[in-house]
């Protein structure tokens, strides 16, 4: 019966079962990721903050670069399709580095356009709470011109209809 199901199908690859620890670019922060098992096109791995599926993550073993996306997750277990192949003996047998790797001018040049894209930032934050404070202290403004021009216009409708009986009984009381 199994056969007949999957008469129309293409056979699944071949995963082979590793665990090996590795290091995951999720947007701009890294954590530890532990990969489950590993085929030509995918792996699986497993970290405390999973991806989203449909995100874009990248895994890094020593030299070897991963990219790929999140196809399915299920608690801390998440499936990995890359873009390119994978060698899985290259990434087996890839030693891990002891300690993370040296800046070089390059990477200090990355870090300055980190840093100048992190002033940038901050000027576009203050930007934006200076546009949010002027518009919250103009509308306050048009708000109390409101205000004042509908109890003008009260005063003015209670002056009218106060002023007519007076006028009127004051003609009356006029001694001729």
């Amino acid at each position: 019966m199994l056969a007949k199901m999957q008469a129309g199908f293409r056979p699944r690859e071949e995963r082979i079962t590793v665990l090996i620890p590795s290091r995951m670019r999720l947007g701009a922060s890294w954590v530890d990721v532990v990969i489950h098992n590993v085929s030509s096109r995918g792996f699986m791995a497993g970290c405390d903050t999973p991806p989203e599926p449909g995100a874009y993550i990248e895994v890094r073993r020593g030299t070897i670069v991963l990219v790929g996306r999140v196809r399915w997750g299920k608690g801390r277990f998440f499936g990995v399709q890359t873009q390119d192949r994978i060698s899985v003996k290259s990434l087996i047998d890839e030693p891990r580095h002891a300690s993370r790797p040296v800046k070089t001018d390059e990477h200090q040049a990355q870090e300055r356009r980190a840093e100048t894209r992190l002033m940038h930032e901050a000027r576009m934050a203050r930007r934006v709470e200076r546009s949010r404070a002027f518009s919250s202290a103009f509308q306050y403004a048009i708000m109390g011109l409101a205000g004042l021009a509908a109890a003008g216009l009260g005063a003015s409708f209670v002056y009218d209809s106060l002023s007519k009986p007076t006028t009127t009984l004051s003609r009356a009381l006029e001694v001729k």
